[in-house]
């Protein structure tokens, strides 16, 4: 049995009529019919009582009719499944971002791709960059949020966005945005940064701006989550460097200053496979894209 002749099959049974079926067809009447006759001889029925008025369907044909229509339906839906997948409109895009990504440009990427391709199912998992660079190798995940750019001849990336840093205090301390100089001033406090990792370009920048101030940061506390670091300022175990975009979900005991008279800026990049094929990584880029314009 083909699909071919199941087609022909339904188009005589809506008819009932084999020249009217046939010039729907697109095919001759005797051709029409040797089609049916041949799909009759294959399953062994008659499909169709015949007189020379009145073309009805038997019960076997009835029978037929009912699941060559769920047939056709099914081989449809798989056509445009197929297509869409094809064109990276539908399936699983495995996403990887540090915290900072979901208090800045993430959520809004995210509500675009739910309307732009509502059959992209996102799943996101929050990493840190060694991490998330490892899981991109081992197809673990197809692209991914990190901190400034990457440069790996294994990776493509693009830097999609860009921010002020900023000093983040408790609430209580005696700095603020008014009496904020510089820098320097924090030259005594106990630092939380980010550990350093292998090539990480975010740590240096931090390290190079205290630098230039004259001092090395006296860190006493490392983690990887800024929501940590938030709560370890706010509980006045230290001060720390951040990006401002965490001043969104800051605790209500922290307070930022914002470090806009100085020259660094902290980027955002998305980084993938070079020979990732996944053709949701392009559409995922396009919108992007688009919220820079």
């Amino acid at each position: 049995m083909e699909i071919t002749q199941l087609k022909y099959f339904l188009g005589v049974a809506e008819e009932l009529h084999f020249s009217k079926a046939a010039e729907k067809l697109f095919i001759t009447q005797p051709a029409l019919s040797r089609q049916i006759q041949q799909l009759e001889g294959e399953l062994g029925v008659i499909l169709f009582e015949r007189n020379k008025r009145n073309v009805s369907l038997t019960m076997a044909g009835e029978c037929l009719r009912v699941e060559a229509i769920k047939i056709m339906n099914q081989l449809e839906f798989v056509k445009k499944r197929v297509t869409l997948i094809h064109n990276g409109e539908e399936g699983e895009l495995r996403v990887g971002h540090p915290g900072s990504a979901i208090h800045s440009v993430l959520p809004q990427i995210l509500l675009e791709i739910q309307q732009k391709f509502p059959k992209i199912r996102t799943i996101l998992s929050e990493e840190i960059e060694n991490v998330l660079l490892n899981a991109i190798k081992d197809n673990k995940v197809d692209i991914g949020f990190v901190r400034e750019s990457i440069i790996d001849a294994q990776f493509d990336s693009r830097t999609i966005s860009s921010e002020f840093l900023a000093v983040v205090l408790p609430e209580n301390h005696a700095i603020s945005q008014d009496n904020f100089i510089d820098i320097s001033q924090f030259k005594d406090e106990k630092f939380i940064l980010t550990p350093r990792q292998e090539g990480s370009v975010y740590y240096d920048k931090l390290i190079k701006l205290c630098e230039r101030s004259g001092f090395l940061p006296n860190i006493i506390h490392e983690s990887n989550y800024g929501a940590t670091i938030l709560r370890l300022v706010e509980h006045n175990l230290g001060i720390s460097i951040l990006p401002i975009s965490y001043q969104t979900s800051m605790p209500k005991g922290v307070k930022f200053i914002a470090l806009k008279t100085i020259p660094e800026t902290t980027s955002l990049s998305l980084v993938w496979l070079r020979d990732n094929t996944n053709p949701m990584i392009k559409n995922f880029l396009e919108v992007c894209e688009g919220m820079l314009v």
